[in-house]
């Protein structure tokens, strides 16, 4: 075997020799395989067990290594290796090499090649079968790369993004937790249950003077996560995400007009009429109004003339009074949320009418209990964003493997997909 055949091979260890016929193809485990044959003989000067040097050679033996594929076959290192005795400890050892860790069976840079398929978005059994080598194997890799990381316990972000996720069932408390960095956008840490003595247990772990630099924690309307104030985080404020204040209001007003619409749904032809339209435009009445094109027409077949959104938006309200207080309080609400104005998004909720439903009105007394976080949502620019897109992440990871059963596995790829395990 010449030098650019070994280079390109990744055989260049000096203590490996080769004949002419090297190459041997035959079936191996009923596939199709390449043998390459070789003698490892690196002739050590001292016992390693008692670094004696009355050594003598005492036969060899031969072991299979199983490579990088090459034109697509699976390819294997058939190694002769010498075997030495010690005439001092008595004890025996053999010849290695750098390519493989000793009494492994995969090579370095297969290990290393199944490692960086892991960090792509694909399942194990679909990497294993592309390597030729088992599913359970392809999990020791995972496992041997993530066994040895560690988060930092004296070191915690001054803005902490927090959430739950759906791992899987046979994890206590149903719910997994996730934090996430909220000024690098980093993946914090995945912990198995959600509890709140869980979480506690867990972030007291942390020296004090880590855990009183914590500015913000930032989630959505969760009444457990706000106690961590209490006994772990004294010095942060709570920061109710953007989003989901958004989304409440929203699912408040749309339950509303479901309700309306369905009183509308007779057999009378004018009231069908109504229903048909408030049920194909809902999406127009949770637009926010500042972004209607009131002076382009379109036809619309449910109207039978060419009408704005304006002139939509006119006719829906006009068909039940409820639903137009309803709305011009939602709005008001989006519009002082757009302009950050906290003290105006207050005074409107303190101003709701009377005239609307009781259920209604209920479902924004939780803005009341989330006052001060949404009031800080309103100052700082931080929110569960990113939180939300690794949640998106996780379940597609989750997907493509028709779920995990071991949640321990489960997270360490998501550690590995993060970057966190290559970073360490």
């Amino acid at each position: 075997m010449d030098n650019h055949t070994r280079k390109l091979l990744g055989l260049t260890d000096k203590h490996l020799f080769f004949d002419e016929e090297w190459l041997i193809e035959k079936e191996y485990k009923g596939v199709q395989a390449q043998f390459i044959k070789g003698k490892l003989d690196d002739s050590p000067s001292y016992c390693e067990h008692c670094r004696s040097v009355r050594i003598i050679r005492n036969g060899s033996y031969t072991t299979r290594t199983q490579m990088l594929k090459v034109k697509e076959k699976l390819t294997i290192l058939e190694l002769k290796r010498t075997r030495f005795l010690c005439h001092d400890c008595g004890r025996t050892f053999s010849a290695k090499t750098d390519l493989v860790d000793e009494h492994h069976q995969l090579t370095k840079e297969l290990k290393q090649a199944i490692l960086m398929e892991l960090y792509e978005n694909q399942s194990r059994k679909l990497i294993a079968k592309k390597y030729f080598v088992s599913d359970g194997t392809v999990t020791r890799i995972l496992r041997e790369a993530t066994k040895h990381y560690q988060s930092r316990m004296n070191f915690l972000p001054t803005v902490l993004c927090m959430d739950e996720f759906k791992s899987m069932k046979s994890v206590s408390g149903s719910m997994s937790f996730i934090c996430v960095d909220g000024t690098t956008h980093q993946l914090f840490t995945i912990l198995e249950d959600r509890r709140l003595y869980k979480l506690t247990q867990y972030f007291l772990r942390f020296p004090r003077k880590a855990r009183l630099k914590v500015k913000y924690l930032v989630m959505d309307m969760n009444a457990s996560y706000c106690q961590l104030l209490k006994t772990v985080f004294p010095n942060a404020e709570i920061v109710t995400d953007r989003f989901h204040i958004v989304q409440h209001i929203n699912r408040s007003f749309n339950q509303l007009r479901v309700q309306i619409m369905n009183r509308f749904r007779t057999s009378h032809s004018e009231n069908q009429k109504k229903y048909r339209r408030l049920k194909r435009y809902w999406k127009l009445l949770l637009k926010d109004s500042t972004t209607w094109e009131p002076l382009k027409r379109h036809y619309h077949r449910l109207f039978k003339r060419p009408i704005s959104q304006t002139e939509i938006v006119d006719e829906l309200l006009s068909y039940n009074e409820e639903l137009r207080t309803a709305y011009h309080f939602c709005q008001l609400l989006r519009y002082y949320f757009v302009k950050r104005g906290a003290e105006g998004f207050q005074e409107t909720l303190k101003t709701i009418s009377s005239t609307l439903p009781q259920s209604f009105k209920k479902k924004f007394t939780i803005f009341h209990r989330y006052q001060s976080g949404i009031s800080n949502a309103f100052k700082v620019s931080h929110s569960n964003g990113v939180t939300e897109g690794l949640n998106n992440k996780i379940k597609l990871i989750k997907r493509i493997a028709f779920g995990y059963r071991n949640f321990y596995n489960f997270r360490a790829r998501i550690y590995l997909q993060q970057g966190l395990i290559f970073e360490n």
